[in-house]
């Protein structure tokens, strides 16, 4: 599967609160890694009562589930709604930083 999001995209996302918002399979997820002080966005692929599985659009490359583990909730910061499309608006923002 080619890759949903590139480097440099802007994304929304919902902040998540356990109980309030209902991780589920194919949304993407913004999460702290479990043993790396990172920040990762990837796709939900199983959901368990307390942690979830992750992988890259791009499997052969990504650094997911396949490598460390289940992710616990916890780790969980929010779930994308959506992406920044406008080319223009895109290079506005990156301009920015």
């Amino acid at each position: 599967m080619l890759p949903s999001l590139k480097e440099g995209d802007i994304v929304f996302f919902k902040n998540y609160k356990e109980g309030k918002l209902d991780p589920k399979p194919g949304q993407i997820v913004i999460f702290n890694h479990p043993l790396k002080n990172k920040n990762l966005i990837k796709r939900i692929n199983l959901v368990n009562q307390n942690s979830i599985e992750v992988f890259g659009d791009n499997i052969e490359f990504s650094e997911d589930s396949n490598k460390f583990g289940l992710v616990n909730n916890e780790k969980i910061i929010g779930i994308v709604t959506s992406k920044l499309i406008s080319p223009k608006l895109k290079s506005f923002f990156n301009s920015k930083r």
